[in-house]
């Protein structure tokens, strides 16, 4: 009720009060609350505040990651390094620069991430999370010691919730990923001689046609200390694994058949002479499942990025 009419309405009660013949109270019509106003005058609108903007550090898919968001996982990272340092020291902040592109990018990947998991309706259970939180408690020999940990690490029990969160979310998409994975792979077994120049490469070849043991002149002759002792043996592996330094041996590998030679070839140590001797499909082992599934998933990231859209402001 505005002002004025409350006066009015005011000054009508103390007329009542003070009237001569309490038998004739007032009569209060409609025209004492009616106020007059000029139609030549325009009321001046409040103006609204403008909102402040949030300082943001990143914007992904148009989804914001804000500054406060990424100054709180530095600190995590901070707090989870061997020293533990202070963000506000001057080795803290040191850190902090050096760390500032590698948790930038770990947010935009977890953006990534749940907005890919949001795409195939993957969602995680507050139960899940609840499990996984009580197994960290195990682990970490009971509540007490958990929550000393949490203040060692400068963290709160929510902070962990959602660290679990996240895990649980990338593990049903990288679940996705690896499924399509193969669980058997070709491979070869393979000896090598490496050498300097192209024509030492030759003068070796020539030796070999003229009836050189392979392994003799691998332990003779060849840079390669790793496998010079064992006559130039590099093992079984298979295409893509790590288990060869150089692609360009790999290559000249599986373009051989039990029993042949290749051609000299040239890879950023010297000039290698490639034979192969066994070759078959066989079940991928533990370590090259592991680099395998790795590699994949570093891709399947890598496109996600690719197809994005992604604004950095720090």
């Amino acid at each position: 009720m505005s002002r004025v009419i409350l006066a009015l309405l005011a000054a009508v009660l103390f007329t009542a009060c003070t009237a001569d013949s309490p038998s004739d109270p007032p009569v209060i019509t409609p025209e004492i609350f009616s106020v007059t106003v000029n139609p030549q005058v325009t009321a001046t609108p409040t103006p609204q505040p403008t909102p402040t903007p949030i300082p943001l550090a990143a914007r992904v898919n148009g989804q914001p990651i804000t500054l406060e968001q990424y100054q709180v996982e530095l600190a995590r990272y901070l707090a989870a390094s061997p020293e533990a340092l202070d963000p506000t020291s001057e080795r803290g902040r040191l850190l902090a620069v050096q760390l500032r592109d590698v948790v930038l990018d770990a947010l935009i990947e977890q953006t990534l991430i749940e907005q890919e998991a949001a795409r195939n309706n993957i969602a995680v259970s507050e139960q899940q999370i609840a499990d996984e939180l009580a197994i960290a408690k195990e682990r970490t020999g009971g509540e007490a010691r958990f929550q000393a940990w949490l203040s060692a690490m400068r963290q709160t029990e929510a902070d962990i919730r959602e660290l679990i969160r996240r895990e649980l979310l990338m593990n049903a998409l990288r679940d996705r990923v690896l499924a399509e994975l193969p669980r058997t792979a070709e491979y070869v077994h393979a000896y090598h001689i490496v050498v300097a120049t192209e024509r030492e490469a030759r003068q070796t070849l020539t030796r070999l046609q003229n009836g050189a043991q392979f392994t003799a002149l691998a332990q003779s002759l060849s840079l390669d200390d790793s496998t010079r002792a064992a006559g130039g043996d590099l093992g079984w592996f298979a295409r893509n694994t790590g288990a060869v330094l150089w692609p360009e041996v790999e290559d000249a590998a599986f373009s051989l058949q039990p029993g042949e030679t290749s051609d000299a070839v040239k890879s950023p140590i010297g000039y290698h002479i490639i034979r192969v001797t066994e070759r078959e499909v066989r079940g991928l082992t533990e370590a090259d499942t592991a680099h395998l599934q790795a590699a994949a998933l570093a891709r399947w990231i890598a496109d996600l990025k690719a197809r994005a859209q992604i604004e950095r402001f720090i």
